[in-house]
């Protein structure tokens, strides 16, 4: 009776595998030394912006706010030549802001002025956040108070557009002092009149002062993404490229085997 063995083929181990397995781990560090690089360049990028206002940019506030408040995703900083400011303007030009504007961490706060009429207003602001980049942007929103009056002027108080159309207000105390003159001086008075409609019409074609200073903050640059987080995006590069040199040569020294020096 013949006895037949079964010899197994491909019974020596594969001296390839451990260079292989060596080769998949220098792909995931390159992979993750990207990441890596990406990770600490974005938030160097990004940079601050408002988060809420009060009055909230769009609405509709039924009671007269008696302050501005700004707040950021980041801190402001102030000091010699750094200015934060901002400005609530009406639909004359009239500047409602009671004093400069005043920094707390994120937050920019402006007393406003009593007597506000009802009607639209725009906020501007200039901020300064501490990555040193600065932001100049503005707002609309609509005063609709039931006890606010229709036409008001600062007193006192903000800063008045000497070219704003003439209120009511004004237009009744120019008619009792009118009532008072003789007749030829209300004759005088009548001509006089017509001369205010005109300066209003002069007033419509110019531009508010918080359009220009818009109009310039959407031309302004874009800062430069500061040095430091580079340089760390960077260094955390090279650590990972030393590390994958490092598994190579030690995959190249198992691919070559044990009985390579034998050879």
């Amino acid at each position: 009776m013949t006895t037949h063995l079964h010899t197994p083929q491909n019974t020596r181990p594969t001296r390839n595998a451990p260079a292989r397995r060596a080769r998949r781990a220098g792909v995931a560090a390159l992979s993750a030394a990207g990441l890596l690089a990406l990770a600490t360049a974005a938030p160097a990028a990004a940079h601050d912006q408002l988060l809420s206002a009060t009055p909230a940019a769009g609405t509709a506030v039924v009671e007269t706010p008696g302050e501005l408040s700004l707040t950021f995703s980041g801190n402001l900083i102030t000091g010699e030549g750094i200015t934060n400011a901002a400005t609530v303007t009406d639909e004359d030009g009239h500047q409602w802001q009671d004093g400069d504007a005043v920094v707390s961490g994120p937050e920019l706060s402006a007393d406003l002025c009593e007597g506000m009429p009802n009607g639209e207003y725009r906020v501007d602001y200039r901020v300064v956040y501490s990555d040193g980049h600065s932001e100049e942007k503005g707002y609309d929103f609509t005063l609709e108070d039931p006890s606010a009056p229709e036409q008001a002027v600062p007193e006192d108080c903000g800063v008045v557009n000497p070219d704003a159309p003439v209120s009511s207000e004004a237009t009744a105390e120019d008619a009792s002092t009118d009532a008072s003159a003789s007749a030829g001086a209300g004759a005088g008075t009548e001509e006089a009149s017509a001369e205010p409609g005109s300066a209003g019409a002069a007033t419509a074609d110019a531009t508010p002062e918080s359009g220009e200073a818009t109009a310039q903050d959407s031309q302004a640059p874009a800062p430069a993404v500061p040095g430091w987080a580079w340089a760390a995006a960077i260094g955390g590069l090279l650590v990972v490229v030393i590390a994958v040199l490092m598994v190579f040569r030690k995959a190249k020294g198992i691919d070559a085997g044990p009985g390579a020096d034998q050879k």
